[in-house]
């Protein structure tokens, strides 16, 4: 691959949202910590905070058990007080989620000039952003067949 060629995976929409729906979320923090190293690469400038990453993706996978054999395990009264814990650690996680994605939006207009609408990021998050990335990855790949072709 070539330097100027953005150096992010191409990765299916539909796989995304379904494993978002499975996942119950948790997806979304291993979208961001899978790529770390990519959008390290390109710009160090715009800090993505990894490490708080991997403690929200901690917190969504202990999330997702609870909800599956939460009632297994605590008392109903128990359950009130991880709730009202989780009621605000979703809005720690929706902060996190919202710094990271515009962080990524500033790192991609600058590196390749992509222009990503802020309200449609704002909306679909990491949906957009990979669709942005899908559809500028094919149009480098059309244009390299075209110059080989050629």
């Amino acid at each position: 691959m070539e330097q100027d060629v953005l150096p992010l995976p191409k990765t299916y929409l539909i796989l995304m949202i379904i494993m978002t729906f499975i996942t119950l979320g948790a997806y979304i923090g291993f979208w961001f910590l899978k790529r770390k190293k990519h959008f390290q690469s390109i710009n160090q400038q715009h800090y993505i905070p990894f490490r708080w990453w991997v403690v929200a993706t901690i917190y969504l996978v202990i999330s997702l058990l609870l909800a599956l054999v939460g009632e297994l395990i605590f008392t109903p009264y128990g359950l009130v007080h991880i709730e009202s814990l989780e009621f605000i650690l979703v809005y720690f996680f929706l902060a996190l989620l919202y710094f990271s994605i515009f962080r990524v939006k500033e790192l991609l207009e600058e590196f390749e000039g992509l222009e990503i609408n802020k309200y449609l990021l704002f909306i679909f998050h990491i949906f957009y952003l990979q669709y942005k990335i899908n559809r500028y990855l094919s149009e480098v790949n059309q244009e390299r067949f075209h110059e080989q072709t050629a």
